[in-house]
């Protein structure tokens, strides 16, 4: 029994993995939807996704330790603070500055909002260092859940639609050569 147990436990553990995987890949998606919606270049594209997803860098403390990591996440990249230095950077190197950093600003918050409503979890400490207060929601999905598939799903059509639309997809961002290889062979270029 015990082995049975062990083994069920274990399943469970890689399927929260598997889906913990999917929610940052919706992330990106997500960051790379609105990222299309301005009329930035390739690298302003890169950088709205970035916004959209280095707030997780936080995470890192895990590393380190379980302590850290419930210390630093969903606080130092989850806060404010934060979101305002990404914004400030995004349009230093931006080559379209407002349009870009206003696109940045709605994908760092996005990201938030997915967390608090789609995950659960720890609170995001928003005004984190002048607070610890963390911002929750109690009717928030757990991540197995409809509403998390609902918003994959949306996400990813959101992501096929900018490919047939514009010709490109997020591997642009890290493989330019291999996201047009994409594009054609799948026949997504709709112009």
């Amino acid at each position: 029994m015990a082995s049975g147990l062990s083994k069920l436990c274990q399943e469970i553990d890689e399927r929260v993995r598997m889906l913990s995987g999917l929610h940052f890949l919706t992330h990106i998606g997500i960051s790379w939807v609105v990222a299309n919606l301005g009329p930035g270049s390739r690298k302003d594209r890169c950088l709205v996704v970035l916004a959209g997803i280095v707030l997780d860098v936080d995470g890192a403390g895990i590393l380190w330790s379980e302590g850290a990591y419930l210390a630093l996440h969903r606080a130092i990249g989850h806060s404010l603070v934060f979101g305002l230095l990404v914004i400030a950077a995004t349009m230093l190197w931006a080559d379209h500055r407002w349009a870009t950093g206003a696109l940045a600003a709605v994908s760092f918050h996005l990201h938030l909002l997915l967390d608090v409503v789609g995950t659960g979890g720890l609170p995001i400490r928003y005004l984190w260092p002048f607070t610890d207060w963390g911002w929750t929601y109690s009717g928030h999905w757990i991540l197995a859940s409809w509403p998390n598939v609902l918003v994959m799903g949306l996400t990813l059509l959101g992501v096929l639609g900018v490919a047939w639309w514009k010709g490109r997809t997020p591997l642009e961002c890290l493989w330019p050569r291999a996201d047009q290889a994409l594009v054609r062979r799948l026949g997504l270029a709709g112009r």
